[in-house]
């Protein structure tokens, strides 16, 4: 059984920027807090920071809704037009990864995961940011450069906040881990493991505003799988 964990944030990030080489900024950031990662170790960062790294900023004046779109809209009006068109992209414009239920709307998107809004976060009026392209890889990518940095072998997991329509506030959720198997089976029970280090690292690192898009958690007893794969909890 678990005995302990411990949540570190990581403090001084700086604001990212599209383009930005996000793994060796945290490098920097943990030498100058001199963090001292060990094996085993797992890395959670935010999403946004992830996607505004790769640039998955969409202009809406350049979208054009289609027809299921403006069908869409007018069963839930409060959302864009425009942003139902990309939660249809998202879902590979599958109608039935679409849900529906009174002002809520989520999508399955190709991660298998059924995220609000398909994850889909509104920067302004007119610009949206999506969810990194494929967040398994910027999980490996970055652990792979902490591996290489700091010589220890670490996991990494890339979070997401997400609401629900039937309960109050978010929660984070995974929505890319690499080195952590996402499922662990404690007394003959499945867990989804990588949900639950989400959500204990979104007790540190908070909601918008709180600036801190990267903890370390350490402690989890955990067989490392370089090949382990979100699509193993669906």
């Amino acid at each position: 059984m678990q005995s302990s964990l411990s949540i570190e944030p990581v403090l001084g990030i700086p604001v990212i920027k599209p383009g930005d080489d996000l793994a060796n900024i945290l490098v920097s950031v943990l030498r100058r807090n001199s963090v001292k990662l060990a094996d085993n170790d797992i890395v959670c960062l935010a999403s946004k920071v992830v996607s505004i790294a790769e640039n998955r900023y969409v202009s809406l004046e350049k979208i054009q809704p289609s027809d299921e779109a403006i069908k869409l809209h007018e069963k839930i009006q409060r959302k864009d037009p425009r942003v139902l068109q990309l939660i249809l992209d998202e879902a590979g414009n599958n109608l039935t990864d679409i849900h529906i239920s009174d002002q809520w709307i989520g999508a399955r998107i190709k991660i298998g995961r059924i995220l609000t809004s398909a994850g889909i976060d509104k920067v302004d009026e007119n610009t949206v940011l999506l969810l990194p392209v494929d967040p398994g890889s910027s999980a490996k990518r970055l652990a792979n450069a902490l591996a290489e940095a700091f010589g220890v072998r670490v996991g990494a997991i890339i979070t997401d906040s997400d609401g629900r329509e039937d309960v109050a506030g978010a929660t984070q959720v995974c929505i890319g881990t690499y080195g952590v198997p996402p499922i662990r089976n404690q007394n003959d029970t499945e867990e989804t493991v990588c949900d639950m280090l989400a959500a204990a690292a979104g007790l540190v690192m908070g909601q918008r505003g709180n600036n801190i898009p990267a903890v370390v958690i350490r402690g989890l007893d955990y067989k490392f799988n370089e090949t382990a794969h979100l699509a193993e909890a669906y």
